[in-house]
């Protein structure tokens, strides 16, 4: 199978990135801090970019391994923390695919069908791009690669959109924080869960082309384009409505175009752009649940049936996938979806320090070691308090499960010895 190039693995980050945060949850954001949105996005850019060097470092040093933060944290903190970040990771690929699920959804009934259509349509989206993906990686690359070219216009077309047809008042910026300190965090956790579909491309290293380079390349590019988008989009999002117009709609832009009377065609291309950006990022993290299941699997920490072929691993972040839609509403998703997904980043910079003790050879370093992971786990434990009762609550049963799960594989599953069982060189992880 021919390897991937640098385009087509910004391409997968991009489509994580754009796809959900400024289409789906820029919204939420902004109803929870306010214009204080744009500080918070500002915040969450900060963590990402940390967390993406760790990423970018470790994927240089581990190339051989079969990528990502549930591979980096089995082979530098052990077995037992491996398997929690592929747990929480597995369990926030699913449910975050419910909440961009209901992003597509939102955008459809929003301009063409009935509410009453809101979750089923989600639900029918997973299910047809789980058979999309079952055909293999290089059908999604080649769909997010050229997808992500309209999602970006889509955005340019909105901002546009907005500023010609809507009239600015001048208290469009005031209150700068109408909920305090707590409403920024709530909203930076919000931004987070679209910043956090970056690292999808960290799962991708040993198919890329010398991946060792580009990976690291591809992650930098890829923070850098999204959080000029969303600044720039949020910002636009401020200018037709009061902030505490959104609420937890999923379709914030066709929102903020409909009170800015913009012509119908441009409602109807920024409509399609959501679409196509959510059923990129849906198809996404489909793809990365189902190969952190299948090397789970294949390494001994699940059930080996779970990783058997394509299908298998796919229709259980499927199924898992849709019985999250009946946890809420998408802000609730989004958050409940968050905490494995910083758990495992706040991990990041601890693994960069062992790696580094162990002397792992790497042709990428981090610069500003140890002061940029010590940030990294220091917004992350902040993230991860400021979560909300929820959230905190779901990510306990899920330790708690996961655990038992683990340990009953082990006495009665017999778990395979370290480096048994690899997956195969169309397998990967999280």
């Amino acid at each position: 199978m021919k390897k991937l190039g640098f385009w087509q693995v910004v391409a997968v980050g991009l489509g994580n990135i754009v796809g959900a945060g400024i289409f789906v949850m820029a919204g939420s954001a902004i109803n929870a801090a306010g214009p204080g949105a744009l500080i918070a996005f500002v915040i969450t850019s900060t963590l990402a970019v940390t967390v993406g060097l760790n990423s970018s470092e470790l994927s240089s040093r581990f190339p051989g391994v079969e990528g990502g933060v549930y591979s980096f944290a089995k082979e530098t903190l052990g077995e037992t923390v491996g398997f929690l970040v592929g747990w929480f990771r597995l369990i926030s690929y699913a449910v975050s695919g419910a909440a961009v699920a209901l992003g597509f959804s939102g955008y459809l009934t929003g301009s063409v069908l009935g509410k009453e259509l809101y979750y089923p349509l989600a639900a029918l989206l997973i299910i047809v791009l789980s058979c999309v993906e079952a055909r293999g990686l290089r059908v999604a690359a080649r769909a997010e690669q050229g997808l992500v070219v309209f999602n970006l216009f889509g955005l340019l077309l909105f901002v546009a959109g907005v500023l010609l047809y809507s009239r600015p008042t001048g208290a469009t910026f005031v209150p700068l924080l109408p909920h305090g300190g707590g409403g920024l965090l709530l909203a930076a956790n919000i931004a987070f869960f679209a910043y956090s579909g970056f690292n999808t491309i960290a799962t991708l290293t040993p198919d890329v082309e010398r991946g060792e380079t580009v990976v690291p390349r591809a992650i930098v590019f890829s923070l850098a384009a999204s959080t000029l988008f969303y600044l720039v989009v949020v910002a636009t999002m401020l200018v037709p409505v009061p902030w505490n117009s959104y609420g937890t709609a999923s379709n914030p832009l066709a929102i903020a175009l409909a009170a800015s009377h913009a012509p119908g065609a441009v409602l109807t291309l920024v409509n399609l752009s959501a679409l196509t950006a959510t059923f990129t990022v849906t198809l996404s993290l489909i793809i990365a649940g189902s190969r952190t299941t299948k090397q789970m699997a294949a390494d001994g920490m699940l059930p080996g049936l779970l990783g058997h072929g394509s299908w298998v691993p796919t229709a259980v972040v499927a199924t898992i996938m849709v019985a999250s839609l009946g946890l809420g509403n998408v802000e609730t998703i989004a958050l409940v979806a968050n905490f494995g997904v910083i758990f495992s980043y706040m991990l990041s910079g601890v693994e960069v320090a062992v790696a580094r003790k162990r002397k792992v050879a790497g042709k990428f370093s981090s610069p500003g070691f140890p002061y940029v992971q010590a940030i990294s786990v220091g917004l992350s434990v902040l993230m991860l308090v400021s979560l909300g009762a929820r959230s905190l609550e779901f990510a306990t049963l899920t330790l708690v499960l996961g655990l038992l799960a683990h340990l009953m594989h082990r006495e009665f599953g017999g778990q395979k010895r370290r480096g048994e069982g690899k997956a195969g060189p169309d397998a990967a992880s999280i």
